[in-house]
């Protein structure tokens, strides 16, 4: 099992800055972090029998494009990609699915690497126009953003222009640059302009265009208008010893169990042993591992990750304000003494991580204040230390 922390559900607070007095480049770049966006999300139809579902959704900035898609991008790791790989493509589509695996996100959308893919063999439904657009993978496409799927708009976006050409796929010019006489686009066209090519849409500015098209989705179910978000949920789980234990039993019988409170904080074991095997030491200590369902009684198993350690270092500033305190994380009345500090000195590079987890325990406290609390405790407890 992997564990989050929702986030994602605190990013419009998060983008509130108001009474906070940063450096504007530290808040820019949270802004861009977080990744408000602002657009659609599009069902494209499937008309296979064998695929358990009969659309699939993307979400993008520019509805207005929609007429101008000339090739459907899934994710390698979309779990619709061995459903819809046709016979004659398994064997390269999952040598491609193999390799992308191999590369970290940031090194598959790198700017300026030359784009790959694989088509699967098979398409999907543009449905204001009926048209059947191929569908392909490509490393540039990350299932941890959006729906993990992309309508390739190569005439107005520049990645797909880029993969359009390498591949030979059609480039349709659907919103007008200024002055555009009809010639075929030497470079994709981003702005807003005029729609063309768009059926009964073409005439109109794009922005209405934007708007008139929304509303047709939404009026047929295809489609409604919606907010994205860059930032993804909060992976806390790590495979090291260095950490605070995830307070988590697991019971053939009664699943993932809680460690109840009165039995935090749960320890690290000494006598671990360190050995590179790419997991965590702690799922070999079996007097760690081995222990008893708090539920049930019978025997269970203790998750063996350990929580991030900005779950630890997000929340000191806290602390050091009642280092005393020995039955609650943190004295509120101190907090309110010594707290907001008049400076705060730290770096750049901590923008994205300590600096807005941070801000993300405080947005927590207020509106869970009993469940924070307890999880604080797994970790805070002096008289007690985890190591």
């Amino acid at each position: 099992e992997q564990w989050f922390l929702g986030i994602t559900k605190y990013a419009e607070e998060l983008l509130d800055f108001s009474g906070i007095d940063w450096p504007e480049r530290i808040e820019i770049m949270q802004r861009n972090w977080i990744g408000r966006s602002e657009g659609a999300e599009i069902s494209f139809g499937l008309g296979y029998e064998d695929v358990g579902q009969k659309e699939v959704r993307v979400f993008t900035t520019r509805p207005d494009t929609i007429f101008g898609v000339t090739f459907f991008l899934l994710a390698p790791e979309h779990p619709l990609v061995p459903q819809l790989t046709t016979r004659e493509h398994k064997v390269e589509v999952e040598e491609y699915v193999a390799w992308c695996r191999r590369q970290a996100d940031y090194e598959r959308t790198a700017l300026g690497k030359e784009k790959t893919g694989v088509f699967l063999g098979s398409y999907v439904v543009n449905r204001l126009n009926g048209e059947k657009i191929p569908i392909w993978i490509t490393d540039y496409t990350l299932l941890t953003y959006g729906t993990g799927a992309v309508m390739g708009v190569p005439a107005h976006d520049e990645r797909d222009f880029e993969f359009a050409k390498k591949f030979n796929l059609p480039i349709r010019t659907v919103i007008a640059p200024p002055d555009w006489s009809g010639e075929e686009l030497a470079e994709p066209y981003v702005g807003y302009g005029t729609m063309v090519n768009s059926g009964e849409f073409s005439g109109l500015p794009g922005e209405r265009g934007y708007e008139a098209i929304c509303a047709l989705l939404e009026e047929r179910g295809w489609g409604k208008r919606t907010i994205a978000y860059r930032i993804r949920d909060w992976l806390i789980s790590r495979q090291r010893y260095w950490g605070a234990p995830i307070p988590i039993v697991y019971c053939d019988k009664c699943g993932m169990v809680p460690v109840p409170e009165k039995d935090l904080p749960v320890l690290l074991p000494p006598d671990a042993e360190f050995k590179p095997t790419g997991e965590s030491p702690l799922k070999y200590c079996e007097p760690f591992v081995n222990t008893t369902c708090p539920k049930c009684g019978g025997s269970g198993r203790r998750e063996t990750d350990t929580m991030d350690t900005f779950m630890c270092s997000n929340w000191y500033f806290l602390r050091y304000t009642s280092p005393n305190t020995d039955d609650a994380p943190f004295d509120n009345a101190r907090i309110k003494y010594w707290l907001p500090v008049d400076l705060y000195t730290g770096g750049a590079e901590h923008a994205v991580l300590h600096l807005l987890y941070s801000r993300f325990f405080n947005a927590l406290w207020p509106i869970y204040a009993t469940e924070v609390k307890k999880l604080l405790s797994i970790f805070s407890n002096p008289k007690k230390p985890l190591l």
